[in-house]
């Protein structure tokens, strides 16, 4: 007899045993529910009522020392009395105010993509956000370079790790699309870089194709910005390859929704739209890209004997730089970049903190070897903005004010709000930390 025998023997028994209890139980409950909603009473008898979270943040119902997770408690929070985040809003007298982005907007970041980080906050019931004073001199920055040159009006938010930066940046980006702008928003410039993308030799250019991303890019473009660009006339006529022929007078948004169909061809048709842009005057155009840091510096494309790529030495990133530093410009617009500290794999190089006169975390001697095309292009008169380390008590009490609200923290409790605020200085990302510990030593 093998020495399983009695093991599968015992198992089986057991196994009877609790489905006849089952189904007993199962008949009892189904013949007698004044009597099971007795037994629950008396089970759950004495109990306070249960504390919900309510909000997308995974809201918990705490009984008896359990946390517990139904579906029902997952209901968005309601933010309807918030003031949306229109131009008329972005005013001295709404700093600190929470607010929300307009749908139309929502659905245009949403085409866009996100940070991972903010992709996920934003997620939970109706995205939010809280308007700032960098968020005020931001736009009143844009609104000066709406009627000149791009060359005038090249930025890069450069700031703390938490500080905001890349949130000011989607609150410019949903700025310019409220106010009629032609806006081109890249969320992760590593994307640009990390040979995640297919790329090829171009002999003609002498440089790195990336095709996929430049018909990505295009694509993106169109579906935003279809009604801005279709009201923009080519001022000359337009030939790429054999396929793309388009006479002068034509909608712009032809030769953009032409090269986002034929990936063969998207790399100088994203060229040609960008000069197009360049040289119309009624809408303003705005390039903002986030993680900016990464077309300064060496990449993780290699060429066929091994040897790394420059960030110049693709197209995409290329083309961007001779916006950034000013070779090519917008007659109206802006180019907005913003740093990031997140991905240690991309963090700022010597070359790109020295030339945009920003703390170093090393010292640069003349005897520090640099790269001097990154070096050049830093230097190129890109001017930085400084994103405060952290935020003041009436922007912080708004931003606690949304989590809050989200049930991603404890109700009401002021204690949690002044202790976060002063352990973290202000800093958003830090702040958010300490409130959401809290909140899971009181809910778990």
């Amino acid at each position: 007899m093998s020495l399983l025998t009695p093991v599968l023997a015992r198992t089986a028994s057991a196994t009877a045993s609790t489905s006849r209890a089952f189904a007993t139980s199962t008949q009892v409950l189904a013949a007698k529910p004044a009597a099971n909603k007795r037994m629950v009473k008396q089970t759950l008898g004495g109990m306070k009522k249960p504390k919900v979270a309510t909000g997308g943040g995974g809201g918990r119902i705490k009984v008896g020392g359990i946390a517990l997770r139904p579906a029902d408690v997952d209901a968005p929070a309601d933010v309807s009395d918030y003031i949306q985040l229109y131009p008329e809003s972005l005013t001295v007298a709404n700093v600190g105010k929470p607010s929300t982005y307009p749908n139309d907007t929502v659905r245009s970041l949403n085409s866009f993509g996100l940070p991972r980080k903010i992709a996920k906050e934003m997620g939970y019931g109706s995205p939010a956000t809280v308007i700032r004073q960098s968020t005020v001199d931001l736009k009143k920055t844009l609104d000066a370079a709406k009627a000149g040159s791009s060359k005038d009006s090249r930025y890069v938010l450069s700031g703390a790790r938490g500080s905001g930066k890349s949130t000011l940046l989607i609150q410019a980006v949903s700025y310019a699309l409220e106010s009629g702008w032609v806006v081109l928003y890249e969320p992760e410039a590593r994307k640009w870089v990390d040979s995640s993308s297919a790329f090829a030799y171009d002999d003609a250019s002498q440089t790195f194709h990336q095709t996929q991303l430049a018909a990505q890019l295009l694509e993106k473009l169109q579906s935003i910005n279809k009604d801005r660009l279709a009201s923009i006339k080519l001022a000359k006529a337009v030939e790429v390859g054999t396929t793309i022929k388009l006479a002068e007078g034509a909608k712009l948004s032809e030769l953009v929704a032409a090269g986002a169909k034929d990936e063969r061809l998207a790399v100088p048709v994203l060229e040609a739209v960008l000069d197009a842009l360049a040289t119309q005057t009624s809408v303003p155009v705005l390039f903002a890209i986030d993680d900016v840091q990464c077309l300064f510096q060496r990449t993780k494309y290699r060429k066929p004997d091994y040897s790394l790529l420059e960030s110049y030495h693709l197209s995409t990133p290329r083309l961007l730089l001779q916006y950034l530093t000013g070779n090519k410009n917008f007659a109206k617009g802006a180019i907005v970049g913003s740093t990031s500290l997140s991905a240690t794999d991309y963090l700022p190089t010597a070359e790109f903190l020295s030339g945009l006169n920003l703390e170093t975390r090393s010292a640069v001697s003349p005897y520090t070897k640099l790269d001097e095309y990154h070096l050049a292009h830093a230097k190129s008169g890109i001017k930085t903005i400084a994103v405060p380390y952290g935020m003041t008590g009436a922007e912080a009490a708004g931003m606690y004010d949304l989590w809050t609200r989200k049930g991603w923290t404890v109700n009401k409790s002021d204690d949690v709000f002044v202790n976060g605020l002063a352990q973290s200085a202000g800093n958003p990302q830090e702040m958010v930390r300490g409130w959401t510990l809290s909140h899971a030593s009181y809910i778990v």
